[in-house]
């Protein structure tokens, strides 16, 4: 084969691989919010030594990793329509003829500039700019590029056959060349910081750092306009949908919306409860896709009626988890996701964090004064609601509300001492839970003050929701728990269940069911820098942080404060 062009990435040095930027990089847009850069390469580091046992295991072990999460290159880029079983070139036009000879399937020229008109003569099939390497790889059976590409990096470490486009070589792809490449492009002279903190971390981190950024940027993919969003909450919803694209616009109506998004083909993101009812249907008919945002599991230091904003949200594109009418992406994960043992360990981990730590969907617990009850009673928790609430409406088949969850379990266990808890809402006074005088009288004790949920749970024997997340809760602490309405967590065997959902066939553990709920499912935002983060950071923030409320917090929570008063003298 002819000499070929030298690479326009960089001339290679003899005993050199040639690779001069770090393989792991994070999209611009985040990177400018870290507080140091996520790696670093020292230059004048000596050649890596031939790997150890130990080293190559490492390497190994990191190449999966690196497949899982799959980041590396520009991860962040355009998924252009592909032909299956194709060879990617990369290289300069002027090349194709030579390599064509050896390329296998149909040809795929990758140029990172706009490629000549006359390239398109020789090769139909052109892709130009920055792509992701990962979806490149999805389709390709062999890689013609530069050897300091990276995508002829990740090629070879996947061992995908790569012809090196500067000297028209095959690179090597055995086990021991792939064990070197990842200690080379990944470990070597190399130095990872995380951004939340600039403290050091490994490369392992640093891929599922990336996999979480990967994560959070496909599940806004597309998304174009929001509506129904709420003004105080505007800021910190952009941070969450800030994409490679930038920030999808605020509109006001309904035909704002659903123009916007059909000019530019793209999704719209809604808060439901802040939507006209009949908006979906109008988007469906107009072809629209709707994708709904909602506040995560673990949401914040505060309530959200104190104006205190989101650190976690839920965005679902087939429902959202909250209405067991219809699928939601949260239901697909939990009833088909695999939960391999390394996933179902980190969410014990978490979980095990959580429960220590006493924290809950709004941060840390208050401390419970003792309440005694007859000795030798069952006690039994019932947590309230705020009547309005959509998972009351959508989640309750009887709409009978708190009076009617009450009434229930009383009937259910007429014997026992049942301690009601309002919601924080109704009790900060923004909110009401339109509990009827006849169903208080069904609580030995109603706790009138905000305390936390966690230290009520450990003086218990069960708990009977509707679908209050108080009953998620109780699973994290091994409670009984009765629902007497279809959330997200009834019907994985985890629950008594008096709803049926007979979507819901599998049968969970509790740490599949955090694997899917608080790993797979939300985006979290860490609170310092305001970047995507995992479930494990923002708990981290949680446990060490304490509330520090705004003037406009205060002045919400004094609103209720009077609100309530006036509406027990009323």
């Amino acid at each position: 084969m002819p000499p070929m062009r030298r690479s326009a990435i960089g001339a290679l040095q003899a005993g050199s691989s040639g690779i001069d930027s770090p393989l792991l990089s994070a999209p611009g847009f985040l990177a400018r919010r870290s507080r140091a850069a996520l790696v670093t390469r020292e230059t004048s580091a000596p050649k890596p030594m031939p790997l150890t046992s130990a080293a190559s295991e490492r390497a190994e072990q990191l190449i999966r990793r690196l497949q899982t999460a799959r980041v590396g290159g520009s991860f962040w880029s355009a998924r252009p329509v592909l032909a299956k079983g194709c060879t990617v070139l990369k290289c300069h036009p002027g090349d194709v003829a030579t390599f064509r000879s050896v390329a296998t399937g149909p040809v795929v020229l990758w140029s990172d500039r706009e490629a000549p008109s006359w390239a398109s003569a020789q090769l139909p099939d052109i892709v130009s700019g920055e792509l992701d390497p990962w979806h490149v790889l999805d389709h390709a059976v062999q890689v013609i590029a530069p050897c300091d590409d990276a995508l002829a990096i990740l090629a070879r470490l996947i061992g995908r056959p790569t012809v090196d486009a500067s000297t028209g070589a095959s690179l090597a792809i055995d086990m021991d060349a792939r064990h070197s490449l990842a200690w080379e492009v990944l470990i070597h002279a190399l130095t990872y910081r995380e951004p939340f903190t600039g403290s050091a971390i490994s490369a392992e981190a640093a891929v599922d750092l990336l996999g979480e950024w990967r994560r959070h940027l496909e599940a806004i993919a597309g998304i174009g306009v929001q509506f129904g969003i709420r003004g105080w909450k505007r800021p910190q919803i952009d941070r969450f949908l800030t994409g490679v694209t930038g920030v999808p616009r605020h509109v006001r109506t309904t035909e704002a919306a659903l123009d916007g998004a059909g000019t530019t083909q793209a999704a719209i993101a809604i808060w439901p409860s802040r939507v006209p009812s009949a908006f979906e249907a109008h988007a469906a008919t107009r072809g629209v896709p709707v994708v709904r945002i909602e506040d995560g599991f673990l949401r914040s230091l505060g309530l959200g009626v104190h104006l205190v904003p989101p650190q976690s949200i839920a965005i679902d594109r087939q429902g959202i988890h909250y209405d067991p009418a219809r699928s939601s992406d949260l239901e697909s994960l939990l009833a088909d996701h695999p939960f391999p043992p390394e996933l179902v360990r980190r969410a014990a981990a978490l979980r095990a964090v959580i429960v220590s730590a006493g924290l809950g969907k709004y941060g840390h617990a208050r401390a419970l004064p003792s309440i005694g009850s007859p000795p030798g009673k069952r006690r039994i928790l019932v947590t309230g609601q705020v009547a309005d609430d959509q998972s009351v409406l959508k989640g309750d088949p009887a709409q009978s509300g708190n009076s009617g969850l009450l009434e229930r379990a009383r009937a259910l266990a007429p014997d026992a001492f049942i301690l009601y808890k309002p919601h924080p809402d109704v009790l900060a006074g923004h909110r009401h839970d339109r509990l009827s005088h006849t169903a208080r009288l069904l609580a030995d004790h109603i706790l009138e003050k905000p305390y936390g949920l966690a230290p009520l749970l450990t003086g218990v024997d069960e708990i009977h929701v509707l679908t209050s997340l108080a009953g998620f809760e109780a699973l994290l602490r091994g409670c009984t728990v009765v629902c007497h309405g279809a959330p997200f967590y009834a019907g994985w065997g985890l629950t008594r269940d008096l709803v049926a959902v007979p979507r819901r066939k599998r049968r969970l553990t509790v740490d599949e069911l955090v694997a899917g709920a608080l790993l797979l499912y939300p985006l979290y935002l860490d609170p310092g820098t305001g970047l995507p983060c995992s479930a494990e950071r923002l708990v981290a923030c949680l446990v060490d942080a304490a509330p520090r409320p705004s003037l406009v917090n205060r002045l919400r929570r004094l609103e209720g404060m009077i609100r309530r008063t006036l509406r027990q003298v009323a």
